[in-house]
């Protein structure tokens, strides 16, 4: 019996021990995961002034220029969007834009 239960947890510890061998090569933590997608996320964006109008640039270059003049906007406004409001969500962007030019 003595010997048996030897064998049980020898087999319950190997499993154990391979199963967090093969986790911790397939899966890295949480915490490093999401720094990982916030440093190569796709989705992000920079809302500023562009010829006078409020555009979002990715990358460096314009995305997208809309109709809304910056000087119609409130001086706070103006100054965000002088300085560059960096997003880096879709959903972010759409909120933005909809502050701006509705």
């Amino acid at each position: 019996m003595k010997k048996l239960l030897l064998i049980t947890g020898a087999v319950l510890a190997a499993y154990l021990i391979l199963t967090a061998v093969i986790a911790d090569g397939s899966n890295p933590p949480v915490a490093q995961t999401a720094a990982y997608t916030e440093t190569l996320h796709e989705d992000s964006y920079t809302v500023a002034e562009y010829d006078g109008r409020v555009a979002v640039f990715r990358s460096g270059e314009p995305y997208l220029i809309t109709d809304t003049p910056v000087a119609s906007l409130p001086k706070a406004d103006r100054v965000r969007l002088a300085e560059g409001i960096d997003v880096y969500s879709e959903k972010e962007l759409k909120s933005i834009l909809e502050d701006y030019c509705s």
